[in-house]
């Protein structure tokens, strides 16, 4: 047998390995790291808010900008992006049962956009209990605060906030593993 066709299955079953401790009655968890997961809050549980943002995405040493526009009700949480120039690229909605883009984007995953959002802005007590296999770690103060996701002790994901809210806070969200970070600067503040 060709080494390529040994390829697949054994893609398989790192995959399933790694979906293994996740819980599966949520088909909403997002797998963070080689084992763990987080399932997002509902927006009820998040605090009410409306924010814009200039977002730099760099992954593997390459960058992308976009407008962010971030509104969160008791009902749903929707991130709308733009380009620079205004036109509209994506709505992601959440609704508490299912996370839906349109227009369905290839390049992004709208489920980790969204626990990494949840991760920056929700209250640690709420979050914990939504992780499984990782452990939240909070420094600084709440104007200054890091939150680090770690899995076995290896950290698989970060979240700097610098600001009291959201709406006015600088971000810095990096997922180590994947080379993958995402800078939020205040639309006002973003010159």
């Amino acid at each position: 047998m060709k080494p390529s066709r040994l390829l697949l299955p054994l893609l398989f079953v790192v995959l399933g390995a790694g979906c293994a401790g996740l819980p599966m009655t949520r088909p909403d968890c997002v797998a963070i790291g080689p084992a763990g997961a987080v399932c997002p809050l509902p927006p009820a549980q998040l605090p009410a808010l409306s924010a814009r943002h200039v977002v730099t995405v760099t992954h593997a040493g390459q960058s992308h900008t976009f407008l962010g526009r971030l509104h969160i009700g008791r009902d749903a949480l929707r991130l709308a992006g733009a380009s620079l120039f205004g036109t509209h690229l994506f709505t992601l909605t959440w609704d508490g049962h299912a996370v839906s883009m349109q227009p369905i984007q290839s390049k992004l995953r709208p489920k980790l956009m969204l626990v990494m959002l949840e991760m920056a802005l929700a209250d640690p007590a709420a979050l914990k209990p939504r992780l499984h296999g990782l452990v939240l770690k909070l420094s600084g103060t709440a104007d200054d605060e890091v939150r680090a996701l770690y899995e076995h002790g290896h950290l698989v994901a970060r979240v700097e906030r610098r600001g009291a809210s959201l709406a006015s806070a600088h971000v810095v969200m990096s997922i180590p593993p994947a080379k993958l970070v995402l800078r939020l600067a205040p639309l006002d503040g973003a010159h």
